[in-house]
């Protein structure tokens, strides 16, 4: 469907066709909106010569190599969390949110002040850029409020870092180091695009993760048989069942049922078919991903809870030159936590009986509870 302003794609094959031609369809209002709150990131640039800068230098720092050390961090910060919980744990507060900040600001070497401020400040900045579609005042308010605080913190954190290697110390090899000792003559980012694509890897990551982790769990507690495979996948260490567990889940309850697109060139999608549609350029597209994984054209039993589908069926992270840059890091986090959680005694949820909660776009708690006794 689409009119002159706005349109929408809801079947697999259209939906992964307007994800992949990112000539026709790009992301001009997310970088409008990443360059108010700091400057260009890649996530809200399209493909140009910038994008292949940026893109190549953050592989550079951020590698496939660390996913074990990640994957052995975050169920090491995950226990600590729910051995901490007496019995009783909030899943977003007590332990998503701060296993998430924890581990990607030691890992970025990028730690945010005490008491959760990354997470609102990430919160905030996400709302404004990725979902802020009705431009709200009061969101786009929040989210400069943010950005002026936690760009002078990053300022501050990488000129230390720079400091630190002119004076030969000894650093630790985290994503910041890497990047700062990649020179711009060689590929490398100037400090001030560090800070551009670190504020947009923190904003982009802290939320959806965190998110993802809560929509699964909550799913999960939701089906008895399931909750019973999960438990065991944890209790026996098998991450890749735990992750097919939790891909399922998300695709009943995604972190995000769709994403934004702006037609940049009069286009038709799924031309020849019965079901062409013309987008008139500059026009907003909701690219409807949930529909996609429920659509039985391509995706086999969509209605059933299965673990041995293709991966491909799943598109939580995206598709395309803007799929999630932190895709295979996500698949140690949700996994490891999920581990912490649900390696020891049944969990139920707390007597309250409530599902998860949201304030706003956010999940704001799922209490759960351990039961008493042997596991």
């Amino acid at each position: 469907m689409a009119t002159r302003a706005f349109g929408y794609v809801t079947l697999a094959d259209d939906v992964l066709e307007v994800l992949s031609d990112f000539e026709h369809f790009g992301v001009p209002a997310y970088n409008e909106r990443m360059t108010e709150i700091s400057g260009p990131f890649i996530l809200g640039l399209d493909d140009t010569d910038l994008y292949g800068h940026d893109h190549r230098a953050l592989r550079a720092a951020i590698r496939a190599e660390d996913l074990p050390m990640l994957a052995e961090r975050t169920l090491s910060i995950a226990r600590r969390h729910v051995r901490a919980s007496a019995g009783r744990l909030d899943v977003v507060r007590e332990l998503a949110d701060p296993t998430i900040d924890e581990v990607i600001g030691a890992y970025f070497g990028t730690p945010g002040p005490d008491g959760g401020v990354q997470v609102r400040w990430a919160r905030d900045i996400f709302a404004h850029i990725f979902l802020n579609v009705g431009a709200s005042a009061a969101v786009r308010e929040r989210a400069l409020a943010a950005a002026d605080q936690m760009r002078p913190h990053l300022d501050a954190q990488i000129a230390a870092r720079r400091d630190e290697l002119k004076e030969g110390h000894r650093v630790p090899d985290d994503v910041l180091a890497r990047l700062l000792r990649d020179p711009p003559r060689e590929g490398g980012l100037r400090d001030i695009a560090v800070r551009h694509n670190l504020i947009g890897l923190i904003a982009g990551w802290i939320p959806t993760a965190s998110k993802a982790f809560a929509c699964a769990v909550d799913e999960i507690l939701r089906r008895p048989p399931v909750l019973e495979r999960v438990r065991r996948a944890a209790r026996e260490g098998d991450h890749e069942t735990m992750w097919r567990c939790l891909l399922e889940a998300l695709r009943f309850q995604p972190q995000t049922w769709a994403l934004l697109r702006t037609c940049v060139g009069d286009h038709t999608v799924a031309a020849g078919t019965r079901r062409a549609t013309r987008f008139r350029a500059g026009s907003r597209v909701l690219v409807a991903t949930q529909s996609a994984m429920f659509d039985s054209r391509r995706v086999a039993d969509p209605r059933s809870y299965r673990v041995d589908r293709p991966l491909e069926d799943y598109l939580h992270f995206g598709h395309g030159l803007h799929a999630c840059f932190g895709r295979e890091i996500n698949r140690v986090h949700l996994p490891a936590m999920a581990t912490a959680l649900f390696e020891g005694p049944p969990v139920t949820r707390a007597d309250t009986g409530r599902g998860l909660q949201y304030d706003g776009a956010y999940p704001a708690s799922l209490p759960v509870q351990f039961a008493p006794g042997p596991v």
